[in-house]
């Protein structure tokens, strides 16, 4: 069995913030990870979604506060049907 989405997460964002993985966890905030400006957090959303295949759009970063947020987010976007 591979690693679950919540730990792919979990080490994106941990190699992101150069921080070992096993300090971050899903209710970890991006602001006690030193991400502490909007435009630093859609950079990390941007980048973690690029890592999953799938595409920014405006309003991705609203409600995003912990790294479990995050989870929730690229979880929903998987899930989704594609956009033609």
């Amino acid at each position: 069995m591979g690693i679950s989405l919540d730990q792919q997460v979990i080490n994106f964002v941990a190699q992101y913030v150069a921080q070992p993985a096993s300090a971050i966890n899903d209710s970890t905030t991006f602001t006690s990870l030193g991400i502490n400006t909007m435009t630093d957090l859609i950079q990390l959303i941007s980048e973690c979604e690029d890592n999953f295949g799938l595409v920014y759009q405006t309003g991705d970063e609203k409600g995003i506060i912990t790294v479990g947020d995050l989870t929730a987010l690229i979880k929903r976007k998987l899930a989704a049907p594609p956009v033609a």
